[in-house]
């Protein structure tokens, strides 16, 4: 089992590379400071925070700035505005439940 301080430790250097991805003024820093976080995430086996892992496309690992999405079929359907890339993301049950007119 992994020590509670270096978690934290990792969690803390997660967020921080996040929020250096989104002030980054290059693309390709901000691009870069994605892959650290995500390698770093995979070598501590920690998984990344919803927050973070929907705020980025998986294929191309840019930030969405100005993402296309729809919902159909109890879906998000996210497209990249960069590569194409289609994401689809489930609505939770609930959150279905509470919005049915």
């Amino acid at each position: 089992m992994k020590d509670q301080n270096l978690i934290k430790i990792t969690n803390d250097r997660i967020d921080k590379l996040f929020r250096e991805a989104q002030n980054a003024i290059n693309i390709e820093f901000s691009r870069r400071y994605i892959i650290i976080m995500e390698n770093l995430s995979k070598k501590m086996n920690i998984t990344l925070p919803a927050n973070i892992k929907k705020s980025y496309c998986k294929k191309c690992k840019n930030l969405y700035k100005r993402p296309n999405f729809r919902i159909k079929k109890g879906l998000i359907i996210i497209k990249c505005e960069n590569c194409g890339n289609i994401r689809r993301i489930p609505i939770n049950q609930q959150f279905q439940s509470q919005n049915k007119f």
